[in-house]
């Protein structure tokens, strides 16, 4: 049936428009849900991708942040265990250090004992040994003057000491015969020694000597 050329009233026509119009709209709300739905379909998608970025990114960085605290933390305490054992290992360098010193001034102060009775010859002869005197492995032993190991005994540097600074030990500025003047007392005779072997002496040693009458030649 050809509707093109059927006449209608205004009403009739009014009516079809309406209907048209509510079919029309009513298309294009169910296609615009759509569309809104698949908007916020992909809204919520792109929320949630941004969400679990944002999580993997925050549990990152705690992941960081805990690993630099615990290599600070063993850091902290590889220094603290550090410095403890160095102070502990200086502690005990200077603990052996005075207990060589000890023995060293022990020992020469025994060997000064046995040179001379006199409190200070026997500082003086005791300073001068325990210059040639050192501790090698817990073991007393005896040097030259520039501080090189000998072989010698603690009773063979005695006597270098003794040839060395008669002067300081007892007995030695006596005369060999121990001669008797006319009163009948011994004849002491002042112990000589050269211009050079003087020079060596400390001031302390050099007014002993003087003291103990001692004179000095040129060579």
């Amino acid at each position: 049936m050809d509707l093109q050329n059927v006449e209608l009233d205004e009403e009739t026509k009014s009516a079809i428009a309406q209907q048209f119009n509510e079919q029309l709209e009513a298309k294009l709300n169910e296609e615009t849900a759509g569309l809104k739905a698949k908007v916020d379909e992909l809204l919520g998608e792109k929320k949630r991708v941004q969400q679990e970025r944002e999580e993997a990114r925050m549990q990152a960085k705690a992941e960081a942040e805990e690993k630099a605290k615990r290599e600070n933390d063993y850091k902290q305490l590889f220094e603290a265990q550090k410095q403890e054992s160095d102070t502990l290992r200086a502690t005990i360098e200077k603990m052996n250090a005075n207990l060589q010193k000890t023995q060293i001034t022990a020992e020469a102060g025994k060997i000064a004992s046995q040179l001379t009775k006199d409190t200070q010859r026997a500082e003086l002869l005791s300073e001068k040994i325990s210059q040639r005197l050192t501790i090698v492995d817990g073991e007393l032993r005896v040097t030259d003057e520039s501080g090189q190991l000998t072989v010698s005994s603690p009773e063979e540097l005695a006597n270098t000491v003794r040839s060395k600074y008669q002067f300081l030990v007892d007995g030695t500025q006596a005369s060999g015969g121990g001669a008797a003047r006319s009163d009948g007392r011994a004849e002491e005779r002042p112990k000589q020694i050269s211009r050079s072997e003087f020079d060596a002496l400390s001031h302390v040693q050099r007014a002993e000597f003087f003291k103990s009458g001692g004179n000095v030649f040129d060579e």
